[in-house]
């Protein structure tokens, strides 16, 4: 029997323009250990990823060392101010030891096209930052891709059920993000998503392509980004489902109200829902789009 993961039933139309990423040099891989790849979907929408063994040791045309180093150094970048670049341990331990870590990676001449032409509105350090790191490839003799994008999760205590973390693109304008976590949600065969982001991240506007995000809890103070939530995709509820008017509008940095919030779901009030398109903008300010219902007594 051929089991069709949630994403692609609840989705099905999702990454349909991968095949025009492929088009223009972008190529997917999947980074883990060979201990766990039977447990993988290497064929997510029907793309075929690369597989990669971040354990193995035989020699091919570019280092798989190298290339998850520059993955783990350019995520750091494309997170700019954030603060939360990755320690190398935590990739080795959190992702590709009981995980994998979905990779979109662009051959060197088209990567450095595109730091050439883009202009990496949430960064003004983002293009230099990154010339150096073609600077390091160049002394080092690495030859292989270069990590532009990619999507983290890992198995928690429930069955099919995902924490992700570390959505990131240098190609936002063309849907890479989406396709990147759409893939990966695929491979991972996931059927519930958590996660952790920030109310003002950007990334709600790809979060919320999967669906109504539940908060879970409206603030997480303890987190190194102020303005955190925790947030559930349900991917096993019907496809088609229309979006609701939204309750009332967010601001991102209104931290008074995301408590109120919190205590209303502690104490069982009401369920609080993020609603597609994750921001919207009303009198030149940015607010998140908020469903709020009330839980029967």
């Amino acid at each position: 029997m051929t089991f069709t993961p949630a994403v692609e039933v609840r989705f099905p139309d999702f990454a349909d323009h991968t095949d025009s990423l492929a088009g223009h040099g972008v190529e997917f891989f999947l980074a883990s250990n060979e201990t766990l790849r039977p447990q993988f979907n290497e064929t997510p929408y029907g793309h075929k990823v690369t597989w990669l063994d971040f354990t193995e040791t035989a020699e091919k045309d570019w280092s798989i060392r190298d290339f998850l180093n520059f993955f783990n150094v350019i995520n750091g970048i494309a997170f700019g101010d954030r603060g939360i670049p990755m320690p190398q341990w935590v990739m080795v331990d959190l992702i590709l030891m009981p995980a994998a870590a979905l990779i979109a990676g662009l051959p060197q001449a088209e990567f450095a096209a595109m730091v050439e032409r883009s202009t990496f509105r949430f960064d003004t350090d983002v293009k230099q930052l990154l010339r150096k790191v073609q600077q390091d490839m160049k002394d080092s003799g690495y030859r292989g891709p270069v990590p532009v994008g990619g999507y983290c999760a890992a198995p928690s205590a429930e069955p099919g059920r995902w924490t992700g973390w570390s959505l990131w693109s240098l190609m936002p304008a063309v849907g890479l993000g989406k396709a990147a976590k759409a893939l990966a949600l695929s491979a991972y065969r996931a059927q519930k998503l958590d996660g952790v982001t920030q109310y003002d991240n950007s990334a709600l506007k790809v979060h919320t392509e999967f669906g109504a995000l539940k908060i879970l809890v409206a603030t997480v103070p303890f987190h190194t980004s102020p303005g955190s939530f925790v947030y559930q995709s349900d991917l096993t509820l019907p496809a088609g489902a229309e979006v609701p008017e939204p309750t009332f509008l967010l601001d991102p940095f209104d931290y008074s109200r995301q408590r109120a919030m919190q205590k209303d779901i502690e104490a069982g009030r009401c369920d609080f829902y993020v609603l597609p398109p994750g921001h919207v903008r009303r009198d030149g300010k940015t607010y998140v789009p908020i469903l709020e219902k009330e839980i029967p007594r």
